[in-house]
């Protein structure tokens, strides 16, 4: 990684969350379109609402794998709190290998559904229904492999670390961070 270049890892690792994110704005736009030439124009556009949802489907299976890479996806942690170490480890491994068998579960009947829907359209755009169902099975794949990298990481941590995500907003290290910047000023104001 350059000091000041691209991170090429962090953007990979974080793709799904771009991704989701993008696609976030462009429901948002859809929608927007769709209520202002409905209301002001008194004309509306059906092709938003079926783009709008199947970009919705999308954003939330990327949403799902995007969670997994930061520890963020749901787990009741009430009794994980009051286990000994080696057997909160277990049951956060053992968690994730129910959740990779349950996405592999969802896997199948996914291709199944593809197989049978053959050349069909969708009705409005007329794009190939298989092309529009392919994604999520991958998205399921790839949240795999991050469950199974979560299970390497979660072997390899130690008690204080173990299972821990970092917060959406890290108050602590925002306190921090402004206290060393205060006093870096007080510094140079001395100086």
């Amino acid at each position: 990684m350059e000091k000041n270049g691209f991170d090429w890892k962090k953007f990979i690792v974080n793709i799904d969350q771009y991704i989701s994110a993008v696609l976030f704005i462009v429901i948002m736009c859809l929608l927007f379109l769709q209520v202002v030439t409905r209301y002001v124009f008194k004309h509306s556009f059906t092709w938003t609402e079926e783009l709008s949802v199947l970009l919705f489907v999308w954003m939330t299976y990327m949403g799902v794998s995007s969670a997994v890479t930061y520890r963020k996806n749901l787990r009741i942690d009430a009794l994980l709190d009051v286990v000994p170490f080696k057997v909160k480890k277990g049951m956060l491994i053992a968690s994730d290998i129910v959740f990779i068998i349950f996405n592999i579960y969802l896997i199948f009947p996914f291709v199944e559904l593809i197989g049978s829907i053959g050349a069909s359209r969708t009705p409005i755009l007329g794009i190939p229904k298989a092309i529009t169902y392919w994604l999520i099975p991958v998205i399921l794949v790839i949240t795999n492999v991050k469950i199974i990298y979560d299970i390497y990481r979660l072997w390899h941590e130690d008690e204080k670390r173990l299972g821990a995500s970092k917060p959406s907003i890290d108050l602590e290290a925002m306190e921090q961070e402004y206290h060393d910047r205060m006093a870096k000023k007080m510094k140079k104001e001395a100086k």
